[in-house]
């Protein structure tokens, strides 16, 4: 967890004198998140999420707007960005581009039934469908010219045996991404934290700051490697199967999808450990900093590998 921009009371209060919000009532820093600093802001009027981009740049932002504003429209549970008096739902707060969305109530599942397997499922499946007539487009930048790229900036810093795990993943990989699967817009980082429940009902789904243009299958794939998995990362079958169950109620897979779920169960695990390894080699300076263990997900590549006849 990490709040990487500090604000007071008093920095704050100023920003929101830029909308008509009423006035600030309180504030604290979000735990979640290993990206961008978040927080929860209470208003007299009602509460939003604050997040300060700690990477992005302002051009980079309305993509993400644009397309939660989309699906929003359509009734999918997801934040809405607010605009403020110029009617820009972005503006710089320290520095840095910032934003307010809609507060949607619920927490984070901590222990997963097949149920809410169900609902994530249908859930993704939802955003799948509302998102194809979303008209732009944005390639993945966690694809595998990012996660080679950026094995070999750790390469001096990593054992052997991990690059060459992830060498050979890689160039197992390759012959499968130009694969002619049934692709569009998907979350690419649907974990338990980015799905909230209320009343063991989905109630939100946030973070869509990894959104991108790339294989449906692969949005399923990531999402089954934090829903449907056991402490020990091996995936739960009744899980898995109340998962597909819940996104076929709503777009039936195609035969070629199925068949090839365990290579993007692989690569997600993949791109999850690269992801990490590059967080811890990487440490942001900021406030109560944790970094999320890399070998969660070498773990689960190995065992997504042993499960596979290559």
């Amino acid at each position: 967890m990490a709040v990487f921009t500090s604000i007071s009371f008093d920095e704050l209060k100023v920003w929101l004198n830029g909308y008509n919000l009423g006035a600030l009532e309180s504030f604290q820093g979000i735990s979640s998140g290993v990206t961008n600093t978040n927080y929860l802001v209470a208003t007299k009027t009602a509460k939003y999420i604050l997040t300060i981009f700690e990477d992005s740049t302002r051009d980079e932002l309305p993509f993400y707007l644009d397309l939660m504003t989309h699906l929003a429209d359509r009734q999918l549970r997801c934040p809405l960005p607010i605009k403020n008096k110029s009617q820009s739902c972005i503006s710089f707060l320290k520095n840095k581009p910032a934003l307010l969305v809609s507060f949607l109530g619920g927490s984070e599942r901590k222990i997963v039934e097949q149920g809410d397997c169900y609902q994530v499922g249908r859930a993704l499946a939802h955003l799948h469908c509302k998102a194809t007539e979303f008209p732009q487009k944005k390639a993945n930048s966690r694809g595998l010219d990012w996660i080679e790229e950026s094995s070999l900036l750790m390469a001096k810093d990593l054992p052997k045996e991990d690059r060459d795990i992830i060498e050979n993943e890689c160039s197992f990989q390759r012959k499968y991404s130009s694969s002619p699967l049934p692709e569009g817009m998907i979350h690419a980082d649907l974990f338990k934290d980015n799905i909230l429940f209320d009343n063991d009902q989905i109630s939100g789904m946030i973070d869509f700051y990894y959104a991108c243009n790339d294989k449906y299958i692969y949005d399923i794939a990531i999402t089954a490697n934090d829903w449907c998995i056991n402490s020990a990362g091996d995936i739960q079958d009744n899980h898995m199967e109340e998962l597909i169950k819940g996104y076929e109620s709503v777009r039936k897979l195609e035969n070629i999808e199925v068949e090839a779920l365990p290579i993007f169960l692989r690569l997600a695990a993949l791109r999850f450990w690269v992801s990490r390894l590059y967080d811890f080699f990487n440490i942001r300076q900021g406030k109560d900093i944790t970094t999320k263990d890399p070998n969660h997900f070498k773990s689960i590549l190995l065992k997504r590998q042993a499960l596979h006849i290559k």
